[in-house]
C-alpha cells in the first residue's frame, strides 16, 4: 500500500481526493490544518502540496516527522517559499510549470485589454451613476497592430504569442535563447531588453523568478517605455524594480501597469499602487480557476504511474540529490 500525504489548504483538493480514494493500492491522508501534518506524512512516501503554504511552521513539521518522503509534488509552479522554508532531504520535486500556462496567458490578456479599454475608469463611474464616454473615449486604445513584448517565452510566454496573435498584434520575445518560435516575430537576447522597452506598447512579464531575472524589468527599461506603454506582470513581483515603476507611474511617463503579483504580498494597506487610477491591480490569481486543478490532477495520476514502474516523472525541477533540473 502506498501512502500519499495531501497538504493544500487554500485550494480545493477535490479532483485529486477523489481520484487517489478510487485507486485501491493507495492510502490517502489529507492534512486540512498545520496540526495534521505529523499523522499525514507519517510513514508517507509522497506529499502533494503547494508554495504559496509550504511555510516555515509546516516546513518544519514536514521535515520532523516526513522521514519517509521520497517525491514532493507542488500543485503550484513556483516552489521559492517552500525552497526557502526548507524542503526534506533526499526527496524529488516536481511542479505543475506549463500545466496552467493558458489560464496564465488568460489572464495577461484581461489586464491588458482592461488598460487598454479604460475598464478601471468606466468601473469608477459606475459608482458614481456617471456616464463617461465622451471622457475616456479617445484615450481608449486596440490591440491590433500593437507591439507586445514578451518577456520570457517558456509555456506561459509561447501561450501569451499564441493569444497575441488572434490580436493581429506584432509579437517579440525575450530569452536566453534567441532560436525562432512559433507565434514570435523575433526573439531577441535578454541584453536587448532596454533597446526592445523602447519599441513596445505592451511589456508582458512572463519568465520565471530566480538569480537570472530577478529586478530584470529595471529602472532602465522601466525608463525604456514610452509614455503610451503599459507593463503587464504575471510573473513574479520580485523581477520588477518596483520603486521605478511606482514613480513612472505617477508621473506619468508610462502609460500604466496591470499587475497580478507585486515586491510584497499581500499588498501592504496604504501602498501607492491601491489608489492608482492608471493600474489595474488582482491579488496573485493568473494560474486560477477550475481547468487548472484537473491538468494538475491528471499530471500527478500520469507521474503516479511513473513512478510505480520507475520512469522518470515529468516536470521535475529538483533532483533527489537537491540539484535543481536543467
Amino acid at each position: 500500500m502506498l501512502k500519499i500525504a495531501l497538504y493544500n489548504p487554500l485550494v480545493d483538493p477535490t479532483e485529486f481526493i477523489e481520484r487517489l480514494r478510487a485507486d485501491p493500492d493507495v492510502r490517502l491522508m489529507v492534512a486540512e490544518r498545520d496540526e495534521d501534518i505529523a499523522g499525514a506524512v507519517d510513514g508517507a512516501e509522497i506529499l502533494i502540496t503547494g508554495n504559496r503554504f509550504y511555510l516555515p511552521e509546516p516546513a518544519a513539521l514536514i521535515r520532523q516527522h516526513g522521514r519517509a518522503l521520497r517525491w514532493l509534488n507542488f500543485v503550484t509552479s513556483g516552489i521559492d517559499k517552500a525552497v526557502n522554508s526548507g524542503l526534506p532531504p533526499n526527496v524529488v520535486v516536481t511542479n505543475v510549470a506549463g500545466v496552467r500556462a493558458f489560464a496564465v496567458a488568460e489572464h495577461g490578456f484581461a489586464l491588458m485589454l482592461g488598460l487598454a479599454r479604460y475598464v478601471r475608469a468606466s468601473e469608477i463611474a459606475r459608482l458614481k451613476e456617471a456616464w463617461v464616454r465622451d471622457d475616456i473615449t479617445q484615450p481608449i486604445t486596440n490591440l491590433a497592430r500593437r507591439h507586445l513584448v514578451i518577456v520570457g517565452t517558456g509555456a506561459i510566454g509561447q501561450e501569451i504569442a499564441r493569444l497575441a496573435k488572434a490580436f493581429n498584434m506584432h509579437v517579440t520575445g525575450i530569452s536566453r535563447s534567441t532560436a525562432p518560435l512559433e507565434n514570435f516575430d523575433d526573439i531577441r537576447p535578454r541584453e536587448a531588453l532596454v533597446e526592445t522597452a523602447r519599441e513596445a506598447d505592451y511589456l508582458m512579464v512572463a519568465a520565471l523568478a530566480g538569480p537570472q531575472t530577478d529586478g530584470m524589468i529595471s529602472r532602465a527599461v522601466i525608463d525604456a517605455l514610452r509614455p503610451t506603454a503599459f507593463l503587464i506582470n504575471i510573473a513574479r513581483g520580485s523581477l520588477v524594480e518596483e520603486p521605478a515603476l511606482i514613480e513612472a507611474l505617477q508621473a506619468g511617463r508610462i502609460a500604466g501597469a496591470g499587475l497580478d503579483v507585486m515586491e510584497t504580498e499581500p499588498l501592504p494597506p496604504g501602498h501607492p499602487l491601491w489608489s492608482m487610477e492608471n493600474v489595474l491591480l488582482t491579488p496573485h490569481v493568473a494560474g486560477a480557476g477550475d481547468a487548472g486543478i484537473i491538468t494538475a490532477a491528471s499530471l500527478f495520476i500520469d507521474n503516479l504511474e511513473r513512478w510505480r514502474t520507475g520512469q522518470r516523472l515529468r516536470n521535475i525541477v529538483m533532483e533527489a540529490d537537491g540539484e535543481r533540473a536543467t
